[in-house]
């Protein structure tokens, strides 16, 4: 499942960056560009049973739509050029130094997680946080607080630290400043 992954951690998406060779991949809508469409594919072994070549058949209202295709192809084309992934990461790294630091200054136990352009924010004094238990050992409280505080200050993080943020090639110099200065007032009110 890919949805989430999809093109965000790198071009052979997650199950490239950590060597799982999948059945079935399903892609949300990135393949599109953004744009309301989604894919699935895989491997010959499974594909063949779908029409036209197998029994089971496949359809939906915007497959092949021809604007999220154009969207697609022109997408894929951005995040194939050199250096696309490491400049992402990199932005996601600044981005999450600036807000440990700034917890740090205000004395709040917090810390990330980093996929390429996905990351994840933790009210805690773990070093780290890789799964689901350690997300429960977390204060979920205070991330709700924080959440709001950010929004407060216009800056839509994921509402859950359940949930993944995005950092996208779109995010410039701008956005990094006017992030780490909205989180930098918001743990100072935590």
């Amino acid at each position: 499942d890919e949805v989430m992954t999809g093109f965000r951690v790198g071009l052979h998406c997650a199950q490239g960056y950590y060597g799982v060779i999948p059945d079935l991949t399903a892609l949300g809508k990135v393949i599109g560009g953004g744009m309301p469409v989604a894919a699935f594919g895989g491997r010959a072994e499974v594909m063949q049973h779908l029409a036209p070549l197998g029994p089971v058949y496949q359809a939906g209202t915007l497959s092949g739509n021809p604007v999220a295709m154009s969207a697609g192809i022109v997408m894929l084309e951005e995040i194939s050029k050199p250096g696309f992934y490491e400049q992402l990461t990199a932005y996601t790294e600044r981005l999450l130094d600036g807000m440990r630091e700034r917890a740090a200054a205000a004395g709040i136990p917090f810390t990330t997680a980093q996929v390429g352009g996905m990351f994840g924010m933790f009210f805690t004094d773990q070093k780290e946080v890789t799964c689901f238990t350690d997300v429960m050992d977390c204060d979920t409280d205070r991330f709700s607080r924080f959440f709001h505080l950010m929004l407060a200050q216009g800056v839509y993080l994921a509402p859950s630290a359940f949930e993944a943020g995005f950092v996208s090639s779109a995010h410039g110099e701008a956005e990094l400043a006017g992030t780490l200065a909205a989180a930098e007032a918001a743990f100072a009110q935590l």
